[in-house]
């Protein structure tokens, strides 16, 4: 009667234990999983987004006018997170390196909107062009380059002259 009474309680205790390490393992395989269907998304998301620069110019060296062309299928928004970095020689002779910082209207860099399409205000959808204007902290003279890279990090560049 003892050994009966001991050998329930073990057989208990050995039950829960195997049952709470299976769902605990369980539990870790749905957040493997979970985190690589985010993975393939995020992956999917870069392989359908590409931009290019189609034009760049500076007229007066204070400012560069970039325009874009959304060549994916991803549609683009959220400008504040894009980065926009400018590297240029000064009119002090010295190579600056700067990145810009969106700001809506005034600032850094900003964008003048859709230039062809524009099917949604605010988006930059596909076979859409948009410009921007970017203001560097020095006069540019002779030349500069202009990247920007999308949240998900595509990139785009261009060489303007002044």
């Amino acid at each position: 009667m003892e050994t009966s009474i001991a050998t329930l309680i073990i057989l208990t205790v050995v039950l829960f234990g195997v049952l709470t390490m299976t769902q605990v393992y369980l539990s870790a395989q749905d957040t493997i999983l979970e985190s690589w269907r985010e993975m393939e998304e995020r992956l999917g998301d870069r392989a359908r987004t590409q931009i290019s620069a189609v034009g760049a110019a500076t007229t007066d060296g204070n400012s560069v006018t970039l325009t874009l062309e959304n060549e994916g299928s991803t549609k683009l928004a959220d400008f504040d997170q894009w980065d926009v970095i400018l590297q240029y020689n000064g009119a002090d002779s010295e190579e600056h390196v700067e990145w810009c910082q969106y700001a809506s209207g005034t600032g850094c860099w900003w964008s003048k909107g859709v230039i062809s399409g524009d099917f949604e205000p605010g988006i930059l959808n596909p076979d859409e062009q948009v410009q921007i204007t970017i203001i560097p902290t020095e006069e540019i003279t002779p030349t500069g380059r202009a990247i920007i890279a999308t949240p998900n990090g595509i990139t785009a560049s261009a060489v303007f002259t002044r």
